[in-house]
This record gives structure tokens, C-alpha cells and sequence, in this order.
């Protein structure tokens, strides 16, 4: 009997320890599934005793279970319970593929230009007065506009893909470029009516080019059920929406929001404006749909989070609610059984920020929100809310926070997934520096410079890390998605650039170490050479229209937030490189770079994604493909 006692006694302590690593938040019976986007307690950090997969690669097979090819892009993170994975993509279209478009293109524009020259031709023999008065009227206006490309820093700056779109804002934007547009269009039309030929073949050309561009819309999204022993289909159900959006865009499309379940239903959720309900057989439950503020989706303007019986949402006021602004957002709690909405926060938040759940000082069950940022966002105050999860307090704010400096400095922080832990919240000044709340009060804590900074930057001769002490950087910006906190230090991946950084929110020492640009065909890390990627999705089609989603992977454009498994730190940049950061390392340099992955073929990957990792493995997707890493 006292054997017994003693195994019983033994077996609580066991259970007791195990409630304690418990957050109030975490999903029922979620330990070792990825239930939401943050996984079991929606902060993207996991413990497990389970191997790890840390070293893999696609291109080679390396550690890979299984990888299935995606019918179209998504931007979705994947949920992961029991044999089941669950991720969104973006329907379906049926164009061209881009090489044919390619091939069409060049056979009419040379076709195009053949005949331009040889109206052009004509005219100049004909000496036709009005055509040479044209063409003369052109050489001032388009020296100055040479002049302002010339000197403009920006312009000059930007990569080959953005040239162009900064070169037609130039063009819309300043006198310069509109004064010469205004005479380069009244010389081609005036060389255009001159040849009926001529019109016809710079309509089909604009129609190409179109073409040539890329990019597809749609309202609706798919949510697909796939086997995760085998990468099958198992079923695939739409979610409606209200509002065409953009595919794979660069920011963030209609299929951002990661599904959701709770291993007896899955909800769905579209940022065009839908949201839905199924068992986790596919049958729907309930579905309803709203009208998103913005008038389109745009960046990661939240993810998905489950709480008890809750599913909170960010989107615009119910119509007639006179409490609210209309054109604001706020966050909204559904009953997951019903999809009744339960309650509204009187708080609003900018839909670039993505609230991240978590609990209290105290132990109890909260999320935060912010505001700010470019691009007019409307909500103000900007800052940051704690918002309360507990029963009886369930979407009151526990405490505010504004800053002082003028949103253009100081609304940047809301560009984050908004990390935070029980004792501060992490909070970017326009990238040049980090600022951390209070979690317990709101009350700001520290202001910490980010652009002086220890950097182990690789010597290609030697072919080895070189410590730079106390460099200075200068417009510094950092990829304000891609962040995450860990203890006192927050990691992230820098933009334009690339580096890893690691912020000491405490005492304020910043180091960084560059990483590798990409993998080179006989496995050898490239070096300061920026790649490119073709943007296309599996069936060849350049559906994306933006050309900064076929940059280097350090490109402007909001990545997914980094995945923490024990002390490891999985980042993803756009050409679905991932590179696993030991959070633990003494010193940030060559010791905290542990590996870099691949996710697919150099050159034909893309991601903007979070990882999942589930019954020991990772689960992780590009635009072509869905990919099960760990061949256990």
C-alpha cells in the first residue's frame, strides 16, 4: 500500500508539472499537433522531446518524407492534428503558361517595333512637319526626365524587378516624368493613325503585355485536407469571400489566415472577406462572410487564433454600429460552434498587425493589438492594447499605450506579428530603433538603438566570419514581420540585406551575422551575389503581378513569423531559404548559424510562409509545393 501511495503521489506530481508547462491559453489536447498559426498556444514556440528535424533540403531529397505539388499558390501556415494537415491556397486559373506567354509577347512586339520604325521611316522622308515638330518638342522634356532618373537615389537604388514600378510613379508622380509622358504620347499616337496596322498591333501588344505582367484575382479560396503519412488530397472545401484580391502577393493575399482545428472541427478563415466551419471530415458546419474596411486584403493583417470556444478575427463593425468608426477594424470573437459573433473590442487595430495571444504576468489569458503605420491607416490611437481573454472581462483593453513621437516614426511597430511575453512587449521605431511596454502596466520601459551593431560579416577570400565592432548603419530597416522574442532577446531578419539580428531588449547590444544569399548546385553557400525567382506556381503560370515577389528573398514584402522549436529559431526568406539560428549561442556569429535549408529548386522557389511541426516533423510550403520534412 505505501508502494502504491508512493506512485500515486508520484504519477500527480508528474501530472501537476505537466499542468504547470501548460499556458491558460493552449488548445486542448494539442501537444505534439499544430492546432492555429502560432501552434498550441499561438505564440510560435514549441518544447518537445520528440528529434527535430534541423538539416534538410528539397533539391537533393535530404531528410524529406514526402512533398506533393499545390494546384495554386497560397500563403496560409499549415494545421497539423493527428494524420491530417490543413492549408489554404487560391483557386484555380486557367491562363497560358508564362513561356508561351514569353514566346507570344516577343514574336508582336518585334513585330510591333518593325512597323514603328517603318512608319517613323516614312514619315521622316515624307519630311511631314507635324510628326518633326512632335519630335522636336520631345528632347527638353525627356533630357529633364533622364536627369531626374539620373540623380534620383531611390530609382537608382531599387532592384532590377522594382525599376520599373518606381519608374511609371516617377512618371505619374513628379512634373518631370509627366511633362514628357504628355509629349511621347501625342508623338506615338500621332505616328499610330498614320497606319491601321499600326493601331492594331499596339492593342494586341497592350494586351500581351497584360498578359506579360502576370498577376490573377478572385473572391474565393480553397481549404484543403491532405494526409500527412502521404501528401494526398483527402478533400477540399471553398470559402467564400467578398472582395477580389490579388495572388501571392508579396504582402499577403486572400489565403493568409492559417486554418484551424481542434481535432473534431476545422474552421477557415478568407481575407477577402469569408469565414467558415467544416468537420474534420469536410462536411460544413456554418459559414458566413463580411465586407473587409480596406476595400481589398492587404499585408498580414492577422492570423488565426482559437481560444476556448472563441475564434477572434480582425474586421470592420457590424453595420449600424454607431459605437465604432466604419472604416476602422477591431477585433471580433466568434462561438466556433455557431459562428456567432460574441463580443467587439472597443480598441481598434491597423489590419497590418497581427495580434498574438498570450498570457499574463498573473496567468491569465490575453492578446495584443496595435496601431500605426503608412499608407494612411485610419485606427488611432496608435500604440498598443492588451486585450483580456478572462470570462468575466473578455474583450475589455487592461491597459493602453501611445507613444509620443508622431506616427511616422513611431507607427512602424505595428507592422509586426506583435510578440509579446508577461513582462514586456516588443515595438519598432522605423527601424532604427526597438522600443519595449510594460506588459503588466503599459508603461514604456526602454528605447534601445538598433543601427550600432556588433556584425560577423563573411570574408569570401577566407572564407570565414570577420567580427566588425561598433558599425554604424545608416536607414536601417528591419523585416517587420519576420521577429520573435525569446527571454530577453529579440531575433529578426533584417530587410534589404541579409543579416540575422539579435536585440538585447535589456541592455541594448545588437549583434547581426550575414547569411548566405543562397545554395549553389554543388551545395556551397553563395555569398553577396542578390538572387532572383520566377514567380510562377507550379503549372507554370505567372499569377502574381507584382514584381518584387521575384526578388532576392530579402526583398520588401512580409514574410511569415519565424517557427521556435526548443532552442532552435527557424527563419524563411521569400526564396524559401530557411535558416535555423541557435537562440542560445554565446555569441551571434558562425556558432548561432546552425544550418540553411532549401524548400525547393534555386531560381523557381517562393514562400512567404511559417513552418509547423507536428508528431516530429515540419511541415512547410512554397508556391508549387507542400513539403513534410523528416524521413522518420
Amino acid at each position: 500500500m505505501k508502494l502504491l501511495g508512493k506512485l500515486i503521489c508520484l504519477c500527480l506530481l508528474f501530472f501537476s508539472c505537466n499542468q504547470e508547462e501548460q499556458s491558460v491559453v493552449t488548445i486542448p489536447n494539442s501537444i505534439n499537433q499544430w492546432p492555429m498559426s502560432g501552434g498550441p498556444d499561438g505564440s510560435w514556440k514549441v518544447k518537445t522531446d520528440l528529434d527535430v528535424p534541423v538539416k534538410w533540403s528539397v533539391r537533393t531529397g535530404e531528410n524529406i518524407k514526402w512533398k506533393t505539388t499545390l494546384p495554386e499558390g497560397g500563403q496560409s501556415g499549415i494545421a497539423v492534428w493527428d494524420d491530417k494537415l490543413f492549408l489554404t491556397i487560391n483557386p484555380p486559373v486557367d491562363t497560358p503558361k508564362y513561356s508561351k506567354v514569353l514566346e507570344v509577347y516577343k514574336e508582336a512586339k518585334l513585330y510591333y517595333d518593325s512597323l514603328f520604325n517603318e512608319v517613323v521611316n516614312r514619315l521622316k522622308l515624307k519630311k511631314d512637319k507635324q510628326f518633326l515638330g512632335l519630335k522636336k518638342a520631345m528632347d527638353a522634356p525627356e533630357s529633364a526626365w533622364k536627369e531626374l532618373l539620373k540623380n534620383h537615389k531611390h530609382y537608382q537604388s531599387v532592384s532590377d524587378l522594382e525599376k520599373p514600378s518606381v519608374y511609371n510613379n516617377l512618371m505619374r508622380k513628379t512634373e518631370q516624368g509627366k511633362a514628357f509622358s504628355k509629349k511621347l504620347n501625342l508623338y506615338k499616337a500621332y505616328v499610330h493613325v498614320k497606319s491601321k496596322d499600326l493601331i492594331q498591333a499596339n492593342s494586341k501588344l497592350a494586351e500581351l503585355n497584360k498578359l506579360k505582367r502576370g498577376g490573377a484575382t478572385g473572391k474565393d479560396i480553397l481549404l484543403l485536407c491532405i494526409d500527412a503519412n502521404t501528401g494526398e488530397t483527402l478533400w477540399q472545401k471553398a470559402i467564400k469571400g467578398t472582395l477580389h484580391s490579388a495572388y501571392n502577393y508579396g504582402f499577403s493575399d486572400a489565403t493568409t489566415p492559417c486554418p484551424i482545428t481542434d481535432g473534431t472541427n476545422v474552421w477557415g478563415i478568407n481575407a477577402s472577406g469569408g469565414m467558415a466551419c467544416f468537420t474534420i471530415n469536410g462536411d460544413l458546419v456554418w459559414e458566413r462572410t463580411w465586407e473587409p474596411s480596406t476595400g481589398r486584403p492587404f499585408n498580414k493583417q492577422f492570423d488565426s487564433i482559437l481560444f476556448e470556444d472563441l475564434i477572434l478575427n480582425v474586421e470592420p463593425p457590424v453595420e449600424g454600429d454607431t459605437t465604432r468608426n466604419g472604416t476602422w477594424n477591431y477585433l471580433h470573437a466568434f462561438n466556433k460552434r455557431t459562428g456567432e459573433r460574441v463580443w467587439v473590442t472597443k480598441e481598434a487595430l491597423t489590419h497590418y498587425n497581427t495580434p498574438v495571444l498570450g498570457e499574463t504576468f498573473d496567468g491569465k489569458p490575453a492578446v495584443m493589438i496595435g496601431r500605426g503605420g503608412p499608407h494612411g491607416v485610419p485606427e488611432r490611437p496608435v500604440g498598443l492594447n492588451l486585450i483580456s481573454l478572462e470570462k468575466e472581462k473578455q474583450g475589455k483593453a487592461l491597459w493602453n499605450w501611445e507613444p509620443e513621437e508622431a506616427n511616422k516614426e513611431s507607427g512602424w511597430g505595428a507592422l509586426s506579428t506583435q510578440h509579446w511575453n508577461a513582462n514586456r512587449t516588443s515595438w519598432f521605431f522605423a527601424g532604427d530603433h526597438h522600443l519595449t511596454v510594460d506588459s503588466k502596466t503599459g508603461k514604456q520601459l526602454t528605447k534601445k538603438e538598433l543601427n550600432l551593431t556588433e556584425q560577423y560579416v563573411f570574408n569570401k577570400q577566407t572564407e570565414t566570419y570577420e567580427h566588425k565592432s561598433n558599425v554604424r548603419l545608416h536607414h536601417h530597416q528591419n523585416q517587420r514581420h519576420c521577429n520573435i522574442m525569446n527571454g530577453d532577446n529579440l531575433f529578426y531578419m533584417v530587410r534589404y540585406k541579409p543579416f540575422m539580428a539579435r536585440h538585447n531588449m535589456v541592455t541594448g547590444k545588437n549583434e547581426q551575422i550575414e547569411l548566405p544569399h543562397e545554395i549553389d548546385d554543388s551545395g556551397n553557400f553563395i555569398w553577396g551575389q542578390p538572387q532572383k525567382n520566377d514567380g510562377l506556381n507550379a503549372q507554370g503560370q505567372l499569377h502574381t503581378g507584382d514584381p518584387r515577389t521575384r526578388g532576392d528573398g530579402f526583398q520588401k514584402c512580409f514574410l511569415g513569423s519565424p517557427t521556435m522549436i526548443n532552442n532552435y529559431i527557424y527563419f524563411t526568406n521569400a526564396l524559401g531559404l530557411v535558416y535555423v539560428i541557435d537562440a542560445n549561442a554565446e555569441t551571434f556569429n558562425a556558432s548561432a548559424l546552425v544550418a540553411v535549408n532549401d524548400l525547393g529548386e534555386r531560381g523557381q522557389t517562393w514562400s512567404v510562409n511559417s513552418l509547423s511541426f507536428a508528431n516530429g516533423h515540419i511541415y512547410h510550403r512554397t508556391m508549387k509545393e507542400l513539403i513534410c520534412i523528416g524521413d522518420n
